[in-house]
């Protein structure tokens, strides 16, 4: 059984939450706090964290970024915001997705699954391919990028969109194809989501002339 910790101070939406998550056979470790969650999300071995941003006591930014360091756990954020730039600032903070308040328990539910099932296929493939382009290289067994001899972190669904444009070697890749294929949205909906991560991807790659923007409807390698 999947394990999931749930961070929020608002009693009725963690318990409301907690229960239809238990009924979809999770069992659901709840925190108003995070501090308090910590110890739990590491020694529990949960399998994803749902995070609520608008905690008064956590600077969440930080936090994304604090848990990067010692753990892969995926990370969904709970927010009342929802512009733009809030999307934006989310992903680029490690987490694996975002969902604004009020938010449908379906749809979230939806993006539980999706990555958890994206994290149950890497663990269940035997993979000992290493792409390489230039001065970068791809270890798709130990989920590691190399740039310039250097280790760069990057997260999962980044790792997984730039495993896909190079396995393509130059091909076009869409964007929606990134959605339904990689990310794994079972709804395709157009948004900045991928634009962001290819955005982050260049940054770390160093060269933002690897991943090539193709009438801003695909990405291709620039080879």
């Amino acid at each position: 059984m999947k394990k999931i910790c749930i961070v929020e101070d608002d009693v009725g939406i963690s318990t409301s939450l907690k229960l239809y998550l238990e009924n979809s056979d999770f069992e659901v470790l709840v925190h108003e706090t995070w501090v308090g969650a910590v110890e739990v999300v590491l020694e529990s071995s949960a399998d994803l964290v749902i995070l609520d941003i608008n905690l008064p006591e956590i600077d969440w930014v930080q936090v994304c970024a604090e848990l990067r360091k010692t753990s892969d756990i995926p990370v969904i954020m709970l927010t009342a915001r929802w512009g733009e730039i809030d999307r934006i600032t989310g992903l680029e903070s490690w987490a694996d997705d975002y969902i604004a308040k009020p938010f449908s328990p379906r749809e979230l539910l939806a993006r539980i699954n999706s990555i958890l099932r994206r994290s149950q296929k890497d663990e269940n493939e035997d993979q000992t391919t290493i792409l390489t382009y230039k001065d970068i290289s791809l270890d798709v067994d130990k989920l590691e990028l190399i740039v310039w001899w250097a280790e760069v972190s990057v997260t999962k669904n980044e790792f997984d969109i730039l495993e896909k444009i190079f396995s393509e070697n130059g091909k076009l890749v869409t964007r929606e194809s990134l959605m339904k294929e990689v990310i794994w949205y079972d709804n395709y909906v157009y948004d900045r989501t991928i634009d962001t991560h290819i955005k982050n991807l260049r940054k770390k790659l160093w060269d933002r002339e690897v991943i090539l923007t193709v009438r801003g409807k695909w990405y291709r390698l620039n080879n």
